[in-house]
């Protein structure tokens, strides 16, 4: 476990690096998770051994710090992702990112268009929600009472399917500060301007959608992404939680488009 300090957030970003050659991928998690606990699995897999990894928590999230004072939209999570890429003095890069980390991870690539070279977004939150999450519940009292009983829920869920997705990810949503999860969600429901679908659509680099077996897209998303440019691929045996259903298949589908000059 690396630390990186962000001194403009006065608090630590942390992240585990997988050793290898060529330029790095960065793993970015997604809502109500990590990717030390939901990515790692993927990164480590076959496909993908002997390639540089860098599994990066969000503040709030995971093994890094908790700041009550940071906001947890999108656009702020892509600026401490920035800060570490040049704190690293990386020259070139891909990223990965699931769900909301994809959509954080065009918002980095949009602010770093010549150092990520391919990117990578496993069913991103390109668009916004548009409904009232939590229930209306105002923040401190999802922070107080609404979180715990979430969890709860979560939990008879967990216990009824002791082998299924709820019983794995609820480990990992049990290590997220409520308030990072609140105000994230409202984020995800507000979209951002410019909106992350049109970020995308300017960008340059190779760009790939991956896109769950077992999902269902909305429809004309497959067609829209392509008239940006975007590349489509399936990874089988999943739906979104593929970096828990079916790592292998997530890593497979990550090092069939890693771009040939990484090879050199």
């Amino acid at each position: 476990m690396t630390p990186f300090y962000l001194a403009a957030d006065r608090a630590f970003l942390r992240y585990i690096e997988v050793p290898g050659e060529g330029p790095p991928l960065l793993w970015l998690h997604g809502w109500q998770c990590s990717s030390t606990g939901e990515l790692m699995a993927a990164a480590v897999q076959a496909p993908l051994r002997g390639r540089r990894s860098l599994l990066v928590d969000f503040l709030g999230h995971g093994y890094s710090d908790r700041p009550l004072d940071f906001a947890y939209t999108r656009e702020e999570h892509a600026r401490t992702i920035v800060t570490l890429i040049d704190g690293l003095a990386l020259v070139e890069c891909g990223i990965v990112g699931h769900s909301m980390g994809g959509a954080v991870a065009v918002h980095v690539a949009a602010a770093r268009p010549t150092l990520v070279s391919l990117l990578v977004m496993a069913e991103p939150a390109i668009d916004p929600g548009g409904e009232q999450p939590f229930g209306g519940q105002a923040e401190v009292q999802f922070a107080e009472r609404g979180f715990s009983e979430q969890l709860d829920a979560q939990s008879v869920e967990a216990i009824a399917n002791p082998q299924g997705i709820r019983a794995a990810h609820l480990g990992i949503t049990r290590l997220v500060d409520p308030r990072a999860l609140y105000r994230e969600g409202i984020s995800l429901e507000r979209g951002t301007s410019p909106s992350v679908r049109s970020i995308l659509g300017k960008l340059e680099m190779p760009r790939w959608y991956l896109h769950g077996e077992l999902s269902d897209p909305d429809p004309g998303l497959k067609s829209d992404l392509a008239a940006m440019g975007v590349s489509w691929k399936t990874v089988p045996a999943t739906g979104h939680q593929m970096g828990i259903q079916n790592p292998a298949g997530l890593a497979a589908a990550v090092a069939e488009v890693l771009p040939a000059s990484w090879s050199e």
